[in-house]
């Protein structure tokens, strides 16, 4: 008799959750069991028939890299040179997004375009430097969107970098900047009495 797991069990050994294996089971992408109670359960094989094929097409590394002003271009320079030879080392497939901008700005071209990029079957992994890279809160959520669809994501160097502070207050900066032009201009665009 073969060995049959839950859901559950096969959506964390597949990186995928529940609602995908309900959807594939529904689209006759991966075959399950019914209980008598009417549960899914999936047998082994195949989960390693899917766990075979989707390491064998994630094959993509997204790497991300970003500064916060204009004058540290060189510093993106550098930082991007160190990730890509990293990646390089490790004989990963590399595709750069880079931005200049706040990790509190949501909004950056590159980044919006690596979210997107996710979605694809065939990344495998997200490569940063450091994880405020990405975001300068709110990390773990990008970490579980990842994850939710099947990438790794590796930081290269996980330790406070020495200019955090000078960083923290260039975003702290922008960031009162950028409520201030806002509430005042819409304070502007009323009509005086």
């Amino acid at each position: 008799m073969k060995e049959l797991v839950p859901l559950s069990k096969a959506s964390k050994i597949l990186g995928v959750t529940t609602k995908t294996l309900r959807n594939w089971d529904e689209a006759g992408k991966i075959k399950v069991v019914r209980t008598s109670g009417n549960h899914r359960r999936v047998p082994i094989e195949e989960i390693e028939r899917i766990a075979g094929r989707k390491q064998a097409s994630r094959t993509k590394t997204l790497v991300y890299c970003r500064c916060s002003t204009q004058k540290q271009q060189e510093n993106l320079e550098r930082q991007v040179g160190r990730v890509l030879e990293q990646c390089s080392r490790m004989n990963w497939i590399a595709e750069l997004y880079k931005d200049i901008g706040s990790g509190l700005n949501e909004n950056r071209k590159d980044f919006r375009r690596l979210l997107k990029r996710l979605r694809d079957e065939d990344v495998a992994r997200v490569v940063v430097e450091y994880k405020d890279r990405i975001a300068r809160y709110g990390f773990e959520t990008f970490r579980h969107y990842c994850e939710s669809h099947g990438v790794e994501v590796v930081i290269l160097n996980d330790s406070v970098k020495k200019e955090f502070e000078e960083e923290m207050t260039e975003d702290i900066i922008s960031l009162v900047a950028s409520y201030s032009a806002r509430m005042y201009g819409r304070r502007g665009g009323r009509k005086k009495s």
